[in-house]
């Protein structure tokens, strides 16, 4: 897990927020984009067939995927996670996929190059950023996709899943 940042200031908080107006001191219609990190250690070598980027945990705030278009997943690769990672460009010819059109659902979503190009790199992560079509719309109300078990600035295991099927050989 990682945590968010805005998208038009540098800045970075633990929870894992997609959408605008998250916070009041944010000038109003800035965006947040979230940041996921997994270790790829224990994924076999081959050919990945599937990676499911999944989570079941999700709660709307507003109409984030109504005004502000839909949650996309794309493929970042970047070293540590900072507040300068607010306008990081996505890896050359990144792995993208929408993740959620619908404020029910379902947020899943195959990402199976970008899983198979860390692997083919020998990159120990694959890593994501999930975020809105547009940073916000200025109407001064929270629109938000929060990700979280027990609470909304805790990360934990299991808010996110990827499933990552690796084809076998004969």
């Amino acid at each position: 897990m990682e945590g968010h940042t805005p998208r038009g200031f540098r800045g970075m908080g633990a929870g894992l927020f997609a959408g605008d107006n998250l916070n009041p001191r944010f000038p109003n219609g800035d965006g947040v984009q979230l940041f996921l990190t997994f270790d790829l250690s224990a994924v076999p070598s081959g050919k990945v067939v599937s990676a499911l980027l999944r989570s079941e945990n999700a709660s709307v705030r507003g109409m984030p995927l109504k005004d502000l278009g839909p949650l996309r997943a794309e493929e970042i690769r970047y070293s540590e996670f900072s507040p300068a990672l607010w306008d990081l460009e996505p890896v050359a010819d990144a792995d993208v996929c929408e993740f959620a059109t619908s404020s029910e659902g379902p947020f899943r979503c195959d990402l199976a190059d970008a899983v198979q190009g860390s692997l083919n790199d020998s990159y120990p992560f694959v890593q994501f950023r999930l975020l809105l079509d547009r940073a916000g719309n200025n109407d001064g109300s929270p629109d938000l996709v929060s990700f979280f078990i027990t609470g909304s600035n805790t990360n934990q295991p299991g808010i996110f899943e990827l499933e990552v099927t690796i084809e076998q050989g004969n």
